[in-house]
């Protein structure tokens, strides 16, 4: 898709798919190094929730492998990102995602609006994205979209979600998926017996966002700041620190 027709359709329909936009055998290679990841006990520490066992989530992954760092400062996202939060867009988490066979369905909701008004801001606040890191079909558990729901400006409620058709966006692996943090949206139930569905969840918020309020965020150590290229240190600066206390907490 080009970035044009990806930022007309992301603002239309709430999310755009970015075909290829790293090798399979890249994603191959980052496969094979996240699911070691999310089986060494050292690293359940900053699983999302330590005692998932279906749905595993893996915060600050940018701290345990550097091919994720290529995803992060992706030219083609991070064009579309910068058009709908602007040129200080910066990174808010890179966590990794692991559907086992058999997980359930995820619930349908929108993105860091926990504590916004009731009525969204029309300005978006998040732009989120997800890379297939293993291709992604509606057998494994594909992420699930609702298309326009952005548009409705409300977290969705139990009724919304009785009488909303998600749909499943599928791709091959080096795929990556955005959308707009107010569509509504879930993981898909992975109804195999033996496929592994692996992403990469890559979250970007305006300057203005203050990421105190997202519980499990990582900082950037130091020493991994100091490696980074340029372009990907412009868009952590802010996050860097030894301790998770130093900046997410008062």
């Amino acid at each position: 898709m080009a970035q044009q027709d990806a930022i007309e359709h992301l603002e239309t329909f709430g999310y755009c798919l970015i075909e290829d936009a790293i090798p399979a055998v890249q994603a191959d290679a980052m496969a094979e190094q996240y699911f070691q990841l999310h089986q060494d006990p050292a690293n359940h520490q900053t699983f999302q929730d330590p005692n998932a066992e279906l749905y595993q989530t893996l915060f600050g992954v940018i701290n345990l492998d550097e091919m994720c760092w290529e995803c992060i400062a992706h030219p083609q996202v991070l064009q579309v990102v910068r058009h709908f939060l602007g040129d200080s867009a910066r990174l808010g988490e890179a966590c990794t995602k692991w559907v086992k066979p058999r997980a359930p369905q995820g619930g349908i909701h929108s993105d860091s609006t926990h504590d916004l008004p009731a009525r969204l801001p029309e300005t978006p606040w998040m732009i989120n994205s997800i890379w297939m890191i293993t291709d992604f079909t509606v057998e494994n558990g594909a992420t699930l979209v609702v298309p326009f729901s952005h548009r409705a400006r409300r977290r969705p409620s139990q009724s919304d979600i009785a009488e909303s058709h998600p749909i499943s966006v599928c791709g091959r692996r080096g795929s990556v998926l955005l959308w707009h943090g107010g569509t509504w949206h879930g993981q898909g139930a992975n109804t195999t017996d033996d496929q592994h569905r692996m992403a990469l969840n890559i979250a970007y918020y305006p300057a203005w966002w203050n990421l105190m309020r997202e519980g499990g965020h990582q900082p950037v150590f130091p020493a991994t700041f100091a490696r980074m290229p340029e372009d990907l240190q412009a868009l952590v600066r802010h996050k860097v620190a030894k301790r998770r206390e130093d900046i997410y907490e008062f």
